[in-house]
Parts: C-alpha cells; sequence; structure tokens
C-alpha cells in the first residue's frame, strides 16, 4: 500500500503508516505535492529571471563537469541490425565517453550468446571522468559478489554521500590498483574476472585524483552544505522553479528531496548511515564539481526506469526508488557479463585529436592497442558541434580508423547545432510555424492554453513557456539541419575522405525517439500521453539534437 496523497511512500501496513507519519508528513504536505503550485515569477507578478537576463551561460553554477550523462544511454553496436553474427569480435571506441552509462548499455545489450571478444577503447579529457569509470569497472569487474559490486558502484556513480562502511570496502577494493598504476613502471593491465581485462594508460594527474579520493575524508555536513549552496542558490530560484513547474506534484517533491539528501534510495529510506562524501564529485577544495540542473536521471530512459522500479514494487512517483531497482538490475547485469563474456577496456585520457595520431603511430601499443587497430564503431558523441572540434576535423582524423567493411559506423550528435542555423528550433523558422505547431499541440490536448486571468496579468506563464518548450519534438527540423551540415562543408569532407552519410541509420535513430529505420525527416513518437510527459516534461532533451552515421563508401 502506497501513501494515498503523494503516493511516494510505499508501506507493509496501516501500523507502518501511522507510525511514519511524524516523519513523512513534513514532505506529503510541502508546497510542492499542491496541484495549484505555480512559480515565484508568477506569484509575484514579475519576469523570471531567465527573461531578464542573457548571459546563463556564463554563471558558473551552469559550467560545472559532466560527471553524469545527459542523453539517454544508447546502445552503440545494435549487434543484430548490423552484423547479426554472435560470434564475431568487436571494436568500439568511444573517444569522447563521458560517463559509463553508454557503456552499460551496449554490452547490456548485446545477445546472451555472444561469443566473440569485444574490446572497448574509452577516452574522455575531463581526468574526473576518466577516474571515475576506473573505479566504476574495477568495483563491478573484481568484486565477487555482484550484488555487493553493484550495491557499490551505484552509489559511487551517483549519490553524493556515502556509507562509511561503502567508502571503505570501495577504498580496499580500488587501493591495491590504484598503486600498481602508481608504481615505477607503472602496471598498465588488470583482469577483470577469468575473461575481462582493464589497461589504463594514464597521467599522472588522473592517478594523483584516484590517490586523493580515497585517501583523505570530507564530512558529508560540509559536503551536503556545499551541495545544497548550489542546488538551491538563490539567484537561480527562477531556473529551478521553471524545470519544476512542468512536472507532476510527487515528482517535484522527489527531485526536490534528491537535491536536498543527494542519495539514490527509495523515497523514505533510512540515510542517516551516509555519513561520508563521495569525494570522486567534489573539487580537493570541497566544492561541488557539476552544474545545478544534472540530475542521474537524465542519463537513462525513463520508461524504463519506472518499469524497473515498478516489478520491485517502487510506486511511479518515486522516482529515485525507480532509479535505484533500474540501476541495480543493470549494474548487476553487466558484473556478470564482464565474467561471462570477453571484454576488454582500454582507458585514456587525451585530447581526441591526439589519441587518433597516437593510435594511428602505434604509440599506443603498450598498452594494447595496435597500430594496426581498426573499429566496427567509432562513437565521437557531440564534439563534431561547432564549439568542439568539428566536422571536418573528427571525420578527418577517425573516419580512417574505421574497419573496411559496409557494417562500420561512425556515430555521433548535434546538440549546439540550431545556434548557427535559421529554422533549426521553430521558433526561428518563423511565425506561422510556430502557429501551425502550436494548433497540433492543442488540438492533441498535449498543452493548456495560458488562462484569461494569467493573460490578463501579462505573467510569463507555466504554460506559455510549457507549449513553448513543446514545439521542438514535434517539428521537422530536418531541412534546416542538412543546410546546417551543407555550410560546415560535409560534402566536399566525405568525398574526399570516401565516406557516406547514411540514410538510413542501423545504430542510432536520426532523434531520440524516433524509428531506427526511419527517415531523416522522422519525428520522435510518443505513443500515449504518459510517454509524452515523461520525455518532453521530465526528460533534459531539447529535441533539436541529431545523430548521424558514417560509412565507408
Amino acid at each position: 500500500m502506497a501513501c494515498a496523497n503523494c503516493r511516494l511512500v510505499s508501506y507493509c501496513s496501516k501500523e507502518c503508516q501511522k507510525a511514519h507519519w511524524s516523519m513523512h508528513k513534513t514532505d506529503c504536505k510541502d508546497e510542492l505535492m499542491r496541484s495549484d503550485w505555480k512559480p515565484d515569477w508568477e506569484r509575484e507578478r514579475r519576469a523570471p529571471a531567465f527573461i531578464r537576463e542573457d548571459d546563463d551561460h556564463l554563471d558558473p553554477l551552469t559550467l560545472g563537469h559532466q560527471l553524469w550523462g545527459n542523453t539517454p544511454a544508447m546502445d552503440l553496436i545494435n549487434l543484430d541490425r548490423n552484423e547479426g553474427n554472435h560470434s564475431v569480435d568487436l571494436a568500439l571506441a568511444c573517444i569522447a565517453s563521458g560517463d559509463l552509462r553508454n557503456v552499460v548499455r551496449t554490452v547490456n545489450k548485446l545477445p546472451d550468446d555472444y561469443s566473440g571478444e569485444l574490446t572497448i577503447l574509452l577516452n574522455d579529457c575531463d581526468p574526473h571522468v576518466v577516474a571515475r569509470n576506473i573505479v566504476l569497472l574495477i568495483l563491478l569487474g573484481t568484486i565477487d559478489d555482484e550484488v555487493l559490486g553493484a550495491e557499490l558502484a551505484l552509489h559511487y556513480w551517483y549519490s553524493v554521500i556515502l556509507p562509511a562502511e561503502y567508502y571503505a570496502r570501495t577504498a580496499h577494493a580500488i587501493m591495491p590498483f590504484i598503486q600498481k598504476l602508481a608504481s615505477h613502471p607503472p602496471q598498465r593491465r588488470f583482469s577483470l574476472g577469468d575473461n575481462s581485462s582493464l589497461s589504463c594508460d594514464i597521467p599522472r594527474s588522473v592517478i594523483g585524483f584516484l590517490l586523493s579520493t580515497f585517501r583523505q575524508r570530507y564530512q558529508s555536513g560540509e559536503a551536503l552544505s556545499n551541495y545544497r549552496s548550489v542546488q538551491f542558490a538563490r539567484r537561480r530560484k527562477d531556473y529551478l522553479h521553471r524545470a519544476y513547474c512542468e512536472l507532476e506534484p510527487a515528482h517535484r517533491e522527489a527531485i526536490r528531496e534528491f537535491r536536498i539528501f543527494g542519495v539514490v534510495l527509495p523515497f523514505g529510506s533510512a540515510h542517516r548511515h551516509f555519513n561520508c562524501a563521495n569525494l570522486s564529485l567534489f573539487s580537493a577544495e570541497g566544492e561541488w564539481l557539476q552544474d545545478d540542473n544534472t540530475t542521474p536521471l537524465h542519463g537513462w530512459e525513463l520508461k524504463s526506469v519506472l518499469e524497473a522500479g515498478k516489478r520491485h514494487g517502487a510506486q511511479r512517483a518515486d522516482l529515485y526508488g525507480c532509479l535505484y531497482f533500474f540501476l541495480t538490475d543493470e549494474l548487476r547485469t553487466f558484473a556478470r557479463r564482464l565474467r561471462r563474456f570477453k571484454v576488454n577496456f582500454h582507458v585514456y585520457n587525451d585530447d581526441v585529436r591526439d589519441l587518433s595520431d597516437n593510435l594511428k603511430a602505434g604509440a599506443l601499443a603498450r598498452s594494447g592497442i595496435p597500430a594496426s587497430v581498426h573499429f566496427d564503431r567509432i562513437d565521437v558523441s557531440n564534439i563534431m558541434d561547432v564549439e568542439y572540434v568539428g566536422i571536418q576535423r573528427v571525420l578527418e582524423d577517425w573516419s580512417p580508423l574505421l574497419r573496411q567493411n559496409k557494417t562500420a559506423t561512425l556515430t555521433g550528435y548535434f546538440m549546439n547545432w540550431t545556434k548557427h542555423q535559421k529554422g533549426g528550433d521553430p521558433v526561428s523558422a518563423g511565425e506561422h510555424v510556430v502557429t501551425r505547431l502550436t494548433k497540433r499541440l492543442l488540438e492533441s490536448h498535449r498543452v493548456r492554453m495560458p488562462s484569461a486571468q494569467e493573460v490578463l496579468q501579462g505573467n510569463i506563464s507555466s504554460s506559455l513557456l510549457s507549449g513553448i518548450a513543446s514545439l521542438a519534438p514535434i517539428y521537422d527540423n530536418a531541412p534546416a539541419f542538412s543546410k546546417f551540415l551543407k555550410a560546415q562543408g560535409i560534402d566536399r569532407s566525405l568525398k574526399t575522405l570516401k565516406l557516406q552519410m547514411k540514410a538510413r541509420h542501423t545504430v542510432l535513430p536520426h532523434r531520440n525517439m524516433a524509428p531506427l529505420d526511419g527517415a531523416a525527416n522522422a519525428l520522435p513518437d510518443f505513443p500515449d500521453d504518459a510517454s509524452w510527459y515523461l520525455n518532453v516534461h521530465l526528460g533534459s532533451l531539447t529535441w533539436s539534437e541529431r545523430y548521424v552515421e558514417f560509412s565507408r563508401q
């Protein structure tokens, strides 16, 4: 049985619920639980800060490290849609990997009877990301008890504070590896069970970060204070309320709870024993490393998260409880597969431009990657964006490292392209486009019209913001994206490098939630209102993201 009001907490009996009420009522009766809750700027009849300010991207609270993914995890191999052979050896390069979510998803989506050998190159330019990925692989690959390994990995990955026991167990598992990495000469290759392995060719800075993470302590009270100072910064309140105003009341409360305590557990679970800061999420000075909008929820498909929670008895309202059970399942599966499959990880902390040169020159042979290496998949994340490396340089550096066959594919996505292309988003496409899309949304009852009172008051209402945010998912941005690519010289690059941009994708869809085999202009598919809410309102995507795939001619 669940609390009838908030449905955030499940109980075994009425007596249990009554005993818990004195603690639970503060959350259950919180202002965010009101169905008529409104953001401060509406109640105060003023323009919100994000309308008045044009330098949001310069605020330090928006410029943190990206230690948790901000797009849902993807299967980067999709074996049955490509090679189809369950015994084929495969090589995957994640050259700007971010966290481990895509790797976990990819390994877990391999067929149960996969018998080939999988080589995974993991590189990221952020030493914090690289260090954390190493720790997660060691925890999941070397602790014999997969239940314990998954529990330690889950909280190391996503919880702001840890039980002292978890901290000690994690340090016990990791320190022998760190000491060998720090030795002269360093040991670079380690076994992950009987079948898999981990090779690390990393600079001293990463090793130093790992050592500092497990050699010093930081009190949970001080850590939480610094974490909350970012999560609830007064000058960012309107930004927080903008996120809240599109959510169901119980989901607002669940997210608020995580912003307060930073622990991935079912709502209402005891966590007083979480009393040790997760130093991998803080700087040496104790500052929170990420921005004020990041959450573990953004890295996973929310439908799957809620389904996992339901299987374990968690309520749909309990977002982080559902996430806890989802991650428990995923990480246990991943740990089992590292023992059953042959998976060899090679971890680096290089600039992607230097990494490709080093691969071609054979400079990575000492860590097990020969100069002759070619990959079946190369995922470049969003470094083809103009703000980063760019299309031409990425293709010049990395397409020669694709294997010579019809299924080898270079994948990536564009996150920021609409800033450089008129018509990339509905608003810049013109008033007629906005009018047409708004009519469609109203007819489908997926947005509501502002009330007469809201219009007369002249406020920036939450319903207006919801309507604007809902335009991009139903907008066909394929023509504008094609113009953007041409302006970036894509035709010249393809001709020079003897590549083709795949019209029909076989690894990743053109857009999130679009069919994998759909055309470039296929729109995201939301089969029902629940799917619309989870993805458009609760998720983090802008819905302008575009994925691309390249292969040899």
